[in-house]
This record gives C-alpha cells, sequence and structure tokens, in this order.
C-alpha cells in the first residue's frame, strides 16, 4: 500500500500537470481570441469599405435619374420649339 509520502508525491505531480495544462489552455485560448480579434477588425474593415461604395453607389444613381429627367425635360422644350418654327 502506498504511504503518505507516496501519495503527497502522487498528488503533487497531479497539480503540476493540471497547472500545466491549464497555462496551455490559456495560452491556446489567448492566441485565439488574438486571431479572431484580427479577422473581426478585417470584416469590419470590409463592411465599412462596402457601405461607402453603397453610398456613391446610391448617389451615381440618383444623379442619373436626375439627369435623364432633364434631358427627357429639354427634349420636351426642343420639339415645342420645333413645332412653333416649323
Amino acid at each position: 500500500m502506498l504511504d503518505e509520502k507516496d501519495l503527497q508525491a502522487i498528488a503533487e505531480l497531479i497539480d503540476a500537470r493540471a497547472e500545466k495544462t491549464e497555462d496551455l489552455l490559456l495560452d491556446e485560448i489567448g492566441r485565439t481570441q488574438s486571431y479572431l480579434e484580427k479577422q473581426i477588425s478585417e470584416v469590419k474593415k470590409n463592411i465599412d469599405e462596402l457601405n461607402q461604395y453603397y453610398r456613391i453607389t446610391r448617389l451615381e444613381n440618383d444623379n442619373t435619374t436626375l439627369l435623364l429627367k432633364m434631358i427627357e425635360s429639354l427634349q420636351k422644350d426642343v420639339e415645342e420649339l420645333k413645332k412653333k418654327t416649323a
């Protein structure tokens, strides 16, 4: 049977191993957190760029619509002038 010293030595080995495992897990969690924070930062940057592109595209579409309306109005005016001069 194991005496008190043997049991104490086994307990110390188990504690040391548990502490080492805990440290390894904490290190891995820290690395994973850093990696994920970097990835999230990149995603946020990409979303900001997409939002900016969307705003620019929407403004361009609005401007194009306004220009087309102006051209249609001018064409009507030109047609009316042609009728008056003919």
